[in-house]
């Protein structure tokens, strides 16, 4: 009897290609960079998703596995026209074509009948398949990558879909129960926020950022073989139904003060994600083997039930940022769900699995991630400019994309390295967010600069600000600022020692309420300023500030002593295009012992704001 079936890997291994996509680009081309008001970002995203219930009554006029056909067909149709996209309107419809095509896939799947043992491990290694690729590409997926070489790896694997899928014989066997169907939904979602997430792991305290990768890579694989056989590794479903919630409550709860530095994901976090992708795959391996009727309609309708309730968890998770409300509960009752799924599974007995073959998949899954370093383009190499001044730069990445849509870390290195900068400021900093395609930008630009990275959350744990140097360090610490507007904001102090003097860089993106009716975070950020300035040391305060020069806050922040070292170049616009291209909202200020000479904001759209850049002199 086949344990695994491979038209559903590699379906699913596509599938997550095309939602990695999706739903970045849900914020970055309908939510325009927050111009969309928040339910028409959600009624566009949910309405794909609410679409995928007409594959039910669609297979009274076709064959369930007809439907199947189809759909995979579109699916591998609008996954490679999605490749051949460069952002904007056609990266978005194609994208959302290609998430309904794999929906109405996953649900003709599972109305086709037969046992779903082989399904559900197939489903459990196509994600393991998507968490091995994404970290040896380092995140970087094959759609965000030009030229000849990323349509090598993408034809074969849809070659090879598009073959299993027509092969793939008449479904036998006993059917499950209908309502397992509805963890497939819920169990991506804890897959691609945690689980599943080399990003997160690398973003943990204390981790190589390789070594992190290949152990979440090396576990999901491994985790196929606990799918196939859950009796084999856990004994009864609720070992794995307890791991799974345990696993979600340390990862909600995993926050520490870290060097300084609040709000950190700790380094036992990883083991939470380890704990949590063995008992996931446990859990649906056991639900899997719940016997039901022969009822295709209620199979269908489950599945896609399950999915609808992954976008709205989606939503629940990541639009609470913006709302001011807690989110951790969201994984955790997430969890539970999927938990009571097996709970209520029959303890039966089975056959050998494929835990060798997952094995060997897990080792050749380490090597492939640590080859990365031989094959990773770096850029060429540079040198910070030398001409007796310090240069800055500071820069909101827009967690990674630009104006059009597109994944653009490699591109926001490049204008970075132009400055030649000794210092660089970010904002908007994500290290894994799922909502963004989950990968570690800050590593990725890091490394790409050659610079040293100092992290400071402020949204979550893994979304914050950000200083990179080349100089020596001497101290960091952060202070979270008092609540304002959308995901949350705090203060980065990194001392630096240049030409054997002192100096305090304040990077942070400040998120005003109501438009900077309430000065809070301006005064905290002045009475930071004030403190480190105290010893007669040199203070920088950069970031996306959020406001424009004469307002109140900024009269606030000058007040503490800070002066405009971007004053003898403006208007200084600081926005690349669009209605909002003449605001200045992007600032540098310095303490009266610095001037500011050289200053550069490139026009570039490879973020929803320029990068700014000045050289500081000692008077």
């Amino acid at each position: 009897m086949a344990r695994i079936r491979l038209d559903v890997l590699l379906g699913v291994l596509v599938l997550a290609d095309v939602l990695r996509v999706f739903l970045p680009s849900l914020i970055t081309l309908v939510g325009s960079a927050g111009s969309t008001p928040a339910e028409v970002m959600g009624a566009y995203a949910v309405s794909w998703f609410v679409a995928a219930f007409l594959t039910v009554p669609l297979t009274r006029l076709v064959p369930a596995r007809r439907v199947a056909l189809a759909a995979g067909g579109a699916l591998i149709v609008a996954r490679i026209v999605l490749q051949a996209t460069d952002g904007g309107d056609p990266q978005l419809y194609s994208a959302s074509i290609g998430l309904l095509a794999g929906l109405v896939w996953l649900v003709a799947t599972a109305m086709t009948g037969g046992e779903a043992a082989p399904v559900k491990t197939g489903f459990v290694a196509g994600l393991a398949a998507a968490t091995a690729l994404h970290a040896v590409i380092e995140g970087i997926d094959l759609v965000w990558r030009t030229g000849v070489a990323p349509w090598v790896p993408l034809l074969v694997y849809l070659a090879l879909f598009a073959v299993t899928l027509a092969r793939t014989p008449q479904a036998e066997g006993e059917n499950a129960a209908p309502r397992v169907w509805l963890a497939a939904g819920p169990s991506v979602l804890l897959w691609g926020i945690y689980t599943g997430n080399p990003a997160h792991a690398q973003a943990s305290a204390g981790w190589s950022g390789g070594v992190a990768a290949a152990l979440i890579a090396a576990v999901a694989v491994l985790s196929v073989a606990v799918a196939a056989r859950p009796r084999f590794w856990t004994r009864h479903p609720l070992v794995p139904a307890a791991g799974l919630v345990l696993s979600a409550l340390g990862f909600a709860a995993g926050r520490a003060t870290v060097d300084g530095v609040h709000g950190v994901s700790p380094g036992w976090t990883v083991g939470a994600q380890v704990i949590g992708q063995f008992a996931l795959a446990g859990c649906l391996g056991w639900a899997a083997r719940t016997p039901g009727p022969d009822r295709p309609g209620r199979r269908g309708t489950a599945m896609a039930g399950g999915w609808l309730l992954f976008v709205v968890l989606m939503f629940a998770y990541y639009s609470a940022y913006d709302l001011g409300t807690p989110n951790r509960w969201v994984p955790v009752v997430t969890a539970l769900g999927v938990a009571a799924l097996t709970v209520r599974a029959p303890r039966v007995t089975e056959p050998g699995g494929i835990g060798m073959q997952a094995a060997g998949a897990a080792v050749v899954a380490v090597v492939a991630v640590a080859a990365v370093p031989l094959w990773r383009d770096t850029g060429p190499e540079w040198r910070p400019v030398d001409d007796g001044g310090l240069r800055l730069a500071a820069y909101n990445v827009r967690m990674g994309y630009g104006v059009n849509g597109t994944m653009s870390v490699t591109e926001q290195a490049d204008a970075i390295r132009a400055q030649r900068p000794h210092v660089v400021v970010l904002s908007e900093v994500d290290r894994a967010w799922m909502l963004n395609g989950g990968r570690d930008m800050l590593r990725l630009i890091s490394e790409r600069l050659g610079l040293r990275a100092y992290w400071a959350p402020a949204g979550d744990e893994v979304w914050g600000d950000a200083v990179l140097t080349d100089l020596p360090v001497t101290s960091v610490r952060n202070t979270p600022l008092v609540k304002g507007g959308p995901i949350g904001a705090q203060a980065l102090q990194v001392g630096v020692r240049w030409k054997g003097r002192d100096l305090t860089v304040i990077s942070t993106h400040t998120q005003p309420p109501d438009g900077w009716k309430d000065l809070g975070q301006a005064e905290q950020l002045a009475r930071i300023a004030r403190g480190a300035a105290r010893d007669g040391r040199q203070v920088v305060l950069a970031g996306d500030l959020n406001l424009e020069p004469g307002s109140a806050p900024w009269r606030v922040l000058l007040g503490a002593g800070l002066t405009d070292a971007l004053a003898a170049a403006r208007p200084f616009p600081t926005v690349p295009a669009g209605p909002r291209s003449d605001q200045q909202i992007d600032h540098v200020l310095v303490t009266p012992g610095l001037t500011g000479r050289d200053q550069a904001s490139e026009a570039v759209t490879f973020s929803d704001h320029r990068p700014i850049a000045v050289t500081l002199d000692v008077k």
